[in-house]
């Protein structure tokens, strides 16, 4: 693009005065709706927005959109920093029955990829994510827990008789149904994880039970589910990113069966 004269300017379609150039021809910023006349970004969703929105009102912690008006009707910072989009706290999880229903949703999907026989009873708790930071040791990233209490009764020779495991899934609040799921499948993966007597390295741990997340997401044909598959496709952290990539290309290779086969069976660790 280069200037005819200080009134007019051409690109490949032709040549425009200025004020008609930014008005009709500039793509338009997805958040204001103004003309994007300088730098701009886009989102994962395909929005296009003037760089300076990301700071004034942020991306979704959730859903991955620049948050405004006219992408998600507005949104808010919670109490823990998250910017949550309206339409994401809208869908957001919280009542027993919506976490009951999530539940159920979840233990079907894990069981059509093969893991059967999941305790349908084990605690759900929602909580923020000051309360999950403490049960986790302070990472600002957490969504969700496991907590696994183990106890058991001897005999008189110090012989286990009885084998007592109590689980706790804690999951963070203000998360939309299908982000809700996925978080509620990783941490059920660590329930099945303790019930097999696996105990692997954090890399190999977190990225096989974030087979559950991508379970959920795999499942359901849709754009945010792709998106979210995206994320964390490109995800940097070596635990929940390049652990789970790794294991999910033993997943592609192996299927579910095989795969969850060797790790029940403490063979994880051929996957990398």
């Amino acid at each position: 693009m280069t200037a005819l004269s200080n009134s007019y300017m051409t690109n490949d379609s032709g040549s425009y005065h200025q004020d008609c150039y930014r008005n009709y021809i500039l793509p338009k910023c997805d958040a204001c709706g103004h003309p994007l006349d300088g730098q701009y970004s886009i989102d994962s969703w395909g929005n296009k927005f003037h760089t300076r929105h990301e700071s004034e009102t942020g991306i979704c912690s959730s859903c991955s959109k620049i948050v405004s008006e006219q992408t998600t009707n507005s949104g808010f910072i919670h109490n823990d920093g998250r910017i949550i989009c309206s339409l994401c706290n809208k869908d957001a999880i919280s009542t027993e029955k919506e976490i009951e229903d999530s539940r159920r949703r979840v233990l079907n999907q894990l069981a059509d990829v093969g893991f059967f026989n999941l305790d349908n009873n084990v605690p759900i708790k929602v909580v923020n994510r000051n309360q999950l930071s403490k049960l986790r040791g302070g990472d600002p990233n957490i969504r969700g827990l496991t907590d696994y209490k183990y106890s058991s009764t001897t005999n008189s020779r110090g012989e286990v008789i009885e084998e007592h495991k109590e689980y706790t899934i804690y999951v963070l609040d203000k998360l939309p149904e299908l982000v809700f799921d996925s978080v509620l499948a990783h941490e059920y993966l660590h329930v099945w994880l303790f019930e097999n007597d696996q105990n692997y390295k954090s890399n190999i741990t977190e990225g096989f039970c974030n087979l559950g997340a991508y379970a959920i997401y795999n499942g359901i044909d849709d754009k945010f589910s792709k998106i979210q598959l995206g994320v964390m496709d490109k995800n940097p952290d070596p635990d929940y990113g390049e652990g789970y990539r790794k294991i999910k290309k033993c997943l592609e290779k192996q299927g579910w069966s095989k795969l969850i086969k060797n790790v029940k069976n403490g063979k994880a660790s051929l996957c990398y």
